[in-house]
């Protein structure tokens, strides 16, 4: 017997609904949202590095920095995803 084993499409959807439904509940921030953040941070880390290593940084001092920039969203998305929603009351208060 063969098991069935989700397809890449699969597994990217169901993660990013468990995250939609994480941040939804916790931060009341959508996956777009957070996404379009994420990237906008990306892009102006790596930004921020190559200008100041024009500006005549330190290039590895640069690169460190920008790394730390860079990866500090993901980051945040891992333990976002992992502590799972927030958890209600019955009468619909947060906790």
């Amino acid at each position: 017997m063969s098991t069935h084993r989700p397809t890449l499409k699969q597994e990217l959807a169901e993660y990013n609904s468990r995250l939609d439904y994480c941040l939804r509940s916790r931060y009341r921030m959508t996956l777009k949202t957070f996404k379009t953040l994420k990237a906008l941070v990306q892009l102006v880390g790596a930004i921020a590095g190559i200008y100041a290593m024009h500006l005549g940084a330190d290039p590895m001092t640069a690169f460190a920095i920008t790394g730390a920039i860079i990866v500090g969203p993901e980051s945040i998305e891992y333990l976002i995803e992992g502590q799972g929603p927030t958890q209600n009351n019955d009468d619909g208060d947060r906790s």
